[in-house]
């Protein structure tokens, strides 16, 4: 190379040296702006599509005792920010196997025309805390109707969704009954109560030996009322007896033991005694006097 080539080669280097700079920020700052106006179009984006709407419920599963109430729990994710406005929120829970509708909210109030005459009057939401996310709906007086399988759905300005829920129904066995028959040879001792689900019976001697040999039990099944009429006799030898009847009732983790002593019966005492009692007791004590 000439020294002359080479002495524009370097006048031409420092030149260009000198606008680097410039034109390096230029470039900078033309990416760093490219960058933020797709940042900026991601967020858009994003703010235009509000998060779905979500419904799910607590519990999957319940079980509710007749004559009591019980609460079907449900959720959603509410997007009303600071403004309480639900005037976009319907709720409408039905049954799913045959879609009769248990409750239902609409233009901010109950719409109960709509509601199935099963329910009526004993249904009611969380009014105040529908804003919130709270979709429950609580039903009073259960019976057997009640049992299966609930949907809870909600539509907003977010969308619509819907969750399932299960209703089990049982009845508390009521306070058993005691009847107790003597003759000659024998004693007999009648327990009669009445619940929901068949329960497990069983009858127990003085060291815990199983009775069953000598006992009988009748289930009776009323499904319109929904209950079981339990009848469980045990029969023994006109002696002393300490025996106990026991009665499980495992939906509703009810347990029932009635501890019984006899302390024997004279011939005489052929009548059956009748034995009520309207608060629990852990023994009765019968004996005939001549």
């Amino acid at each position: 190379m000439s020294e002359q080539q080479h002495s524009i080669s370097v006048c031409a280097w420092r030149r260009w040296r000198k606008k680097a700079p410039a034109m390096h920020a230029v470039g900078y700052h033309r990416v760093v702006h490219s960058t933020f106006l797709i940042f900026l179009s991601v967020i858009i984006i994003q703010c235009s599509y509000a998060d779905p709407l979500h419904v799910t419920v607590p519990q999957s599963r319940l079980t509710a005792a007749r004559g009591h109430s019980v609460i079907l729990g449900c959720e959603f994710s509410p997007d009303f920010g600071q403004n309480p406005d639900i005037s976009s929120l319907v709720l409408t829970w039905q049954r799913k196997k045959d879609d009769r509708v248990v409750h239902s909210f609409y233009y901010e109030q109950n719409q109960l025309n709509t509601q199935d005459s099963a329910y009526q009057n004993r249904t009611s939401l969380f009014r105040n805390q529908l804003n919130k996310g709270n979709a429950s709906v609580k039903i009073d007086n259960v019976g057997v109707q009640d049992a299966g399988h609930y949907l809870c759905i909600v539509s907003t300005n977010q969308g619509t969704d819907k969750a399932e829920l299960q209703l089990d129904y049982g009845a508390f066995y009521t306070e058993p009954r005691l009847t107790i028959s003597v003759d000659s040879s024998d004693i007999s001792v009648q327990y009669e109560t009445e619940g929901f689900p068949a329960p497990e019976v069983m009858w127990k001697g003085e060291h815990g030996e199983n009775l069953s040999n000598q006992t009988t039990t009748s289930m009776q099944s009323d499904a319109g009322m929904g209950l079981y009429y339990i009848k469980s006799s045990y029969t023994a030898p006109n002696k002393p007896l300490n025996f106990t009847f026991i009665l499980k009732n495992q939906l509703l983790q009810q347990h029932l033991q009635r501890p019984v002593i006899i302390s024997g019966a004279q011939p005489s005492c052929h009548k059956g005694i009748i034995v009520e009692k309207t608060e629990i007791s852990h023994a009765e004590f019968v004996e005939c006097v001549v």
